[in-house]
């Protein structure tokens, strides 16, 4: 499968040491700033809550339906590397709200955020995990907008990378849903904090 690979701006308030970036791979999150649509009619409205929980198989496709009605100018396709597992845990959720109907949140200006945390199957049982665990942070990734630096809606800087250092509690998991709580360490990457208690609804077997 090819994979998507979107630029992202390297703004200083993002970006203070790691030099990370992000790669769409097999489906992962993007980078993505809101208003990248193809502009081929009026988005339908989807069910919103705070996180959503899907397999790597789900989100794969969800990624190719999300590239069959938007515009990919600006990204590039590279060939897949590695052998990346269909039973990986995707765990998204956003200021802005997740859905089960999108591989990702569009976000606005205004300091919002998009945080996905992708678990193999090792990790997908009760515990604590370091966020920068090599299993955990290899696919993860967090996204977030600055404030507006003009009245144009879009003219605000944003970037998106490695989460940075912090925990991922997982509380309970089952067949329906996953109990978690992301702590984001002080003084990390980002001007924004996704940390808190959720609680993600698995998406069906067909979002």
């Amino acid at each position: 499968m090819n994979i998507q690979r979107l630029p992202f701006l390297l703004v200083s308030f993002l970006f203070v040491a790691c030099g990370s970036s992000v790669v769409v791979e097999g489906g992962n999150e993007s980078a993505h700033h809101g208003g990248g649509g193809s502009g081929q009619g009026v988005e339908p409205v989807v069910s919103q809550s705070p996180a959503v929980a899907l397999t790597r198989a789900q989100n794969d496709i969800l990624w190719e339906e999300y590239w069959s009605t938007h515009d990919p100018s600006g990204s590039v396709s590279v060939g897949g590397g590695g052998n990346l597992n269909p039973n990986d845990l995707f765990l998204r959720l956003s200021d802005l709200g997740a859905s089960c109907q999108s591989p990702t949140t569009e976000l606005s200006c205004g300091g919002h955020w998009q945080l996905t945390l992708v678990l193999p199957p090792s990790l997908q049982q009760v515990g604590v995990y370091d966020l920068e665990d090599p299993e955990l942070v290899a696919y993860s990734s967090m996204t977030e907008t600055g404030e507006l630096n003009s009245p144009a809606p879009d003219d605000c800087p944003w970037g998106g990378g490695s989460t940075g250092p912090g925990t991922l509690e997982i509380i309970s998991i089952d067949d329906t849903e996953v109990h978690f709580n992301v702590q984001f360490a002080g003084g990390g990457f980002w001007e924004t904090d996704p940390s808190g208690e959720y609680t993600a609804p698995r998406c069906p077997s067909d979002p």
